[in-house]
């Protein structure tokens, strides 16, 4: 039973990766080609992408490159297989904050692939602050949120706001880090507020899976099989600023729904 966990923990709850000292070693040079293949990728990919919006002006071709190059050659060459359900609960016409949870750095290449849209992110500002990932993700139009004071975590939402209003979707992990153990964290309130003021729906996303292709704590890749889920929007018309907790708790009870019923479906199956 532990095995058979082990080998699909894309569709139910988390569970720890169990291998041998052997399965280890077998690996390791398999990562070791995947690091290096992928700093191969970013080396070519991100001067492009700043290139690309220099010359013109936008981040539409920046993004173009990260959803249709970059994140699907990461996902093809983690080994990962994609799964989505709920894609009906998306509407292209109307600009959502998406909210997902967290377990990995793969995240954010799975949510370009999976979701049909022009996707944005909002991040936090240590991102910013890291040699060359910084400026690729400003070259994508990244928005990142510096919780340092009053003043400049109230700018960042602001910048969030005025991102959903012009009609670009943006997704944040609201949790604010990676989930050590897979447990769904509480959400931070923050950009709850941008979504009610521009006035847009939240639609929470379920990740599972993430945790297994790229571990924290190293680069351990695995195959992998994710689980993306995705929920029915969460209107905030009618809503004011102070709701923003108590959105912030519905938006997570959402999430850890959708987690919670693949974990059911998962057992029902083994």
């Amino acid at each position: 039973m532990h095995a058979r966990h082990d080998s699909h923990v894309s569709e139910g709850v988390h569970f720890p990766l169990k291998e041998s000292f052997l399965e280890f070693l077998f690996w390791v040079p398999v990562n070791v080609l995947q690091a290096l293949s992928l700093g191969l990728l970013c080396a070519i990919m991100i001067p492009l992408a700043i290139a690309a919006r220099k010359i013109s002006g936008s981040s539409v071709p920046a993004l173009w490159m990260a959803r249709n190059v970059w994140a699907r050659v990461i996902l093809a060459g983690g080994l990962a297989r994609l799964r989505v359900s709920g894609s009906e609960n998306l509407s292209r016409v109307r600009t959502a904050l998406i909210v997902s949870n967290h377990r990995s750095y793969s995240d954010i290449p799975i949510l370009y692939r999976v979701l049909p849209v022009g996707l944005n992110f909002a991040a936090k500002k240590e991102v910013e602050r890291m040699p060359l990932i910084g400026a690729f993700g400003r070259a994508v139009g990244m928005i990142f949120l510096d919780r340092s004071t009053h003043q400049r975590a109230a700018k960042g939402i602001l910048d969030l706001k005025a991102a959903l209003e012009c009609g670009e979707w943006t997704a944040v992990f609201p949790e604010g880090t990676r989930s050590a153990d897979g447990t769904l964290g509480r959400f931070a309130s923050g950009s709850f507020a941008a979504a009610i003021a521009a006035g847009v729906d939240v639609l929470p996303v379920a990740i599972l899976g993430s945790d297994r292709m790229l571990h924290r704590g190293g680069f351990r890749v695995r195959p992998s099989r994710i689980q993306v889920l995705i929920g029915k929007p969460i209107h905030t018309t009618g809503l004011a600023s102070g709701d923003r907790f108590e959105l912030a708790a519905k938006t997570n009870a959402a999430v850890s729904a959708l987690i919670t019923g693949a974990g059911r479906s998962v057992s029902e199956r083994c």
